[in-house]
């Protein structure tokens, strides 16, 4: 062999190599999630970096990488991450998904996202079994115990059925029992959790409650026959997953393909139930979409400040 074949055999063998196995693309694709325990900042990624890994996994011999999970600690943040162009990809509820679409203008819902048994859930609105309360008309002066800010079935969606009902409402300043409760708005408190909010209720430290009716199948018998609903709201989707920036429409259909057949894979499904119990992704139906619109109204009215 010459010295000049040699020389061109190893550079033959990466052109070979080269040719028959995918350029990964130089620009990785990031999902973005909102941490709910800030406190606790790897929470968010023991729920979602196996679903980012299995999808990374997916993506490669297709020449397509994910890249690191980008971990946002509040909506804002989401926003200015999303605005910036570090997220391609989101998870997330109805609620905070269509706040980040109206700050950035960046956000495709694409897909239902399954969650935690549900496709869609509502809001039941309680009170103590002996309540005279028995209509959401009747919270008038009255103190509602919700679980926090970042809560959709336990803030935002309690507070548009309140507008719906022609009710006033404000945070009750420095109280956290019913008593002190003066003209005719409804004052809510936050009580971190589901849970506390069942027991606040039972405890009469507010006068009703309202979270989601599985959170209410979840509440514990010790106290649940002691409590009543008044209310139910209309059903909001359960979670989406939206394109968060411009994706080539072919690696959009190759992902899209991927994430609807997750929960037929093994490994699918396992990386699914560690990302708070997703069960499987499916396509928006035109009753989804009306649904979402919906709940985009109500938005409007919300952040219009009606109400408050």
């Amino acid at each position: 062999m010459s010295v000049l074949s040699r020389q061109s055999a190893p550079l033959a063998l990466l052109i070979g190599l080269t040719l028959c196995w995918p350029v990964l693309a130089l620009e990785p694709l990031r999902l973005g999630v909102i941490n709910e325990r800030p406190d606790r900042p790897a929470y968010a990624l023991g729920l979602y970096g196996p679903l980012n890994a299995y999808l990374d996994a997916q993506l490669r011999p297709l020449g397509q990488r994910m890249g690191d999970l980008v971990i946002a600690r509040s909506l804002d943040e989401m926003a200015v991450r999303i605005s910036d162009g570090t997220v391609d990809l989101l998870l997330e509820g109805v609620m905070p998904t269509l706040k980040l679409r109206r700050k950035t203008g960046r956000i495709d819902v694409h897909l239902l996202v399954w969650r935690k048994g549900q496709r869609q859930y509502h809001t039941v609105f309680f009170a103590r079994r002996e309540s005279s309360i028995q209509r959401i008309e009747q919270l008038r002066g009255k103190v509602v115990v919700f679980e926090s800010p970042r809560s959709t079935s336990a803030y935002d969606v309690p507070r548009a059925a309140l507008i719906e009902a022609g009710l006033e409402f404000a945070e009750q300043p420095g109280a956290d029992t019913a008593g002190a409760v003066d003209g005719d708005r409804v004052r809510f408190l936050f009580a971190g959790s589901e849970l506390n909010q069942a027991y606040w209720v039972h405890a009469g430290r507010a006068h009703a409650g309202a979270f989601n009716n599985g959170d209410w199948e979840r509440t514990p018998e010790a106290i649940k026959p002691e409590l009543r609903i008044f209310h139910r709201t209309r059903p909001i989707l359960r979670w989406l997953f939206s394109f968060a920036g411009p994706v080539d429409p072919a690696l959009r259909a190759q992902l899209v393909e991927i994430l609807n057949g997750m929960h037929q894979d093994p490994e699918g499904r396992a990386a699914l139930a560690a990302a708070s119990r997703i069960a499987k992704f499916e396509p928006l139906t035109s009753a989804d979409r009306a649904n979402l619109t919906y709940w985009d109204e109500a938005l409007e009215r919300l952040e219009a400040g009606a109400g408050e």
